[in-house]
């Protein structure tokens, strides 16, 4: 399919006019002619592959399937489940994961909806080759837990080794070479720029994800406990033991079986009885009787990745980048429309633009102002400028492993004279305005304009403060408690004030339907906003426009070209995870941490 792709791509660009409109109309009607599908068989075993991990962004992309995209979208997999559950003809579960690196707000999200597919007395498995091989697996094993028997490969290994987190210090290397960091943080707890400014981590930064970290492993050895029935303490030696080969998971009652696919396999059919048929969970999604119930629309609007101020470029679809923009864009039109009865705000963000997140939070809040009720719900993070969007909405729901608050500020530069200077290269700086280099990556910071710069620092943390003890009711004793750029894990987050509940999409879901003053069992029609542009649709704007349509089209099909983040990617199967080496996206941002691996 990627292969197709390209080679429509090609054609697009290439011939033009009126051949290019017949040949995309005809694609148009065959994705959206496509023959009818079967009916649901009567007896079926679902299976969910997580091998290849999952995504927190919207779903409804109408050039997926063209582009062979088979990302599986967190939603769709707890509402499948959740619907799955009240299929008579769904027997069972069965689960691959393993390879995959699935957060642990995620794998609580998920236990939650394997727990509720499980409560109708339907059987659910796992199997992974290995959990971390020679890496840790502590959130896909927390996921596997959650289910009736876990399978593991004979050759197998457990890496049930806790949580750990590493940030890289880049003082001494930018002292190397010349590089001058010039760096303000608005408390102590914000320790983004440290990264930059210090050659290890500090205390108050140690202190606040330490409790992060410890939060965690409580919430997951709770879980195993409990699922495992293994008792908490024993669990703990166990941890501090791993990484255990096969048989000697199974001796400590972590794994059940050991077996290949073949056999796993087989043995998922046999428990969904006679005539059950393996079924993808993507493809039941695709192919289940969907009853139509009438409700009130609710509008979900995402706002996933680093927030950056303006809109999308192309489209929702084009990356997981939160373009605040497009988010405000629809939350006003959803405020603005009067079938819409509430919105859902689902953000999973470590922060980023101040003026991004100032302009959704305005959304936020004039949908309050104006008696439209919005309920934000958090992925794994809703954190620094995540929690900015957030923080305006009448309820906040975050997992209990969500990495929220960081109420705090940083901002700054670096200099390169020095560096420039040990390579023979002088640079000459000529202005008009006492302040009209004071962004230049060459120079450091005038003495004046460090303190404007200082200032803006201020206004920043200041105006983040208020809005927050205005929004969510705080005392400014008990603000400054919370605030000063310290993170918090969801469940800490709960104590402290700044979420009001736990949990993922359903009990947000839940909350929507309180705030409407409804049953708790209540239908609603969730509908995603923005809505998708169709492809039709897109080649009547690209004429109306007189775009050419290969310049419509573009993106849509092609594989992006090598960036500073594919080069990154690139060195993970070395290095691992990268993300702690991305520049930052804006002043309201976590600190770089990365979950050892």
């Amino acid at each position: 399919m990627r292969l197709f792709g390209r080679i429509i791509l090609y054609i697009l660009a290439s011939i033009g006019g009126v051949v290019t409109i017949a040949l995309t109309a005809l694609i148009v009607i065959a994705v959206l002619h496509s023959p009818s599908e079967p009916e649901v068989p009567d007896r079926i075993v679902l299976r969910l592959d997580l091998d290849q991990g999952i995504s927190d962004g919207r779903s409804d992309d109408p050039w997926r399937k063209l582009r062979g995209d088979d990302t599986l979208y967190l939603r769709d997999i707890v509402t499948t489940l959740e619907a799955a559950g009240n299929d008579d003809r769904v027997a069972g579960l069965a689960v691959r994961l393993g390879g995959a690196r699935i957060g642990v707000a995620h794998a609580q999200e998920l236990r939650d909806a394997i727990a509720a597919f499980r409560s109708g007395g339907k059987f659910t498995m796992a199997f992974a080759e290995t959990f971390g091989g020679l890496g840790s697996a502590t959130s896909e094993y927390y996921l596997a837990s959650s289910v009736e028997d876990i399978w593991m490969q004979p050759s197998g290994l457990l890496a049930l080794l806790g949580i750990g987190l590493e940030t890289p210090f880049l003082k001494g290397a930018l002292d190397k070479v010349g590089i001058k960091p010039e760096f303000e943080q608005r408390h102590e707890y914000k320790s983004a720029v440290e990264a930059f400014t210090r050659s290890d981590m500090s205390a108050p930064s140690r202190v606040s994800l330490t409790r992060v970290i410890e939060s965690w492993m409580g919430q997951i050895v709770a879980g195993i406990s409990a699922a495992r029935q293994i008792d908490p303490q024993t669990l703990r030696a166990l941890i501090d033991r791993a990484p255990f080969l096969a048989e000697e998971a199974r001796a400590a009652k972590l794994i059940d079986e050991l077996g290949y696919w073949d056999a796993y396999s087989k043995a998922a059919k046999k428990r969904g009885g006679e005539g059950a048929v393996p079924m993808d969970l993507a493809r039941y999604a695709a192919i289940r009787d969907v009853p139509e119930e009438a409700g009130p629309n609710v509008a979900l609007i995402y706002g996933v990745g680093p927030i950056e101020q303006g809109a999308a470029e192309n489209s929702p679809f084009d990356s997981e980048r939160f373009a605040a923009g497009s988010v405000a864009k629809a939350i006003n039109g959803a405020v603005d429309d009067a079938s819409i009865a509430a919105i859902l705000l689902r953000v999973d963000s470590p922060g980023g633009s101040y003026i991004g997140s100032d302009t959704v939070w305005r959304a936020v809040k004039r949908a309050r102002d104006k008696g439209k009720p919005v309920i934000a719900s958090m992925g794994k993070y809703g954190a620094s400028g995540g929690y900015f969007v957030s923080m305006a909405a009448d309820k906040i729901v975050a997992l209990p492993a969500t990495v929220t608050g960081s109420i705090g500020v940083f901002g700054g530069k670096v200099s390169t004279a020095e560096l420039w200077e040990k390579l023979g290269i002088h640079w000459a700086q000529v202005g008009v305005g006492a302040h009209s280099g004071m962004w230049s990556q060459i120079y450091p910071f005038s003495p004046s304009a460090a303190a404007r710069h200082s200032a803006v620092v201020d206004f920043i943390y200041r105006d983040f403060t208020e809005k927050v003890a205005a929004d969510r009711a705080l005392p400014k004793g008990r603000l400054d408690a919370v605030a000063r750029g310290r993170v918090w894990s969801g469940e800490d987050a709960l104590k402290a004030g700044l979420v009001d509940a736990l949990g993922g999409f359903s009990v947000a879901v839940d909350l929507v339907r309180e705030a409407l003053e409804l049953p708790a069992d209540a239908p609603l029609n969730i509908t995603v906003l923005p809505e998708p542009v169709s492809p039709l649709e897109r080649i009547q704007k690209a004429i109306a426009d007189g775009m050419p349509l290969s310049q419509a089209f573009a993106g849509v099909f092609a594989a992006p070209s090598p960036s500073y983040d594919a080069v990154l990617r690139s060195l993970e199967p070395v290095i691992g995870d990268t993300s702690v080496f991305q520049p930052p996206a804006g002043v309201l941002q976590l600190p770089p941490f990365r979950v050892v691996r």
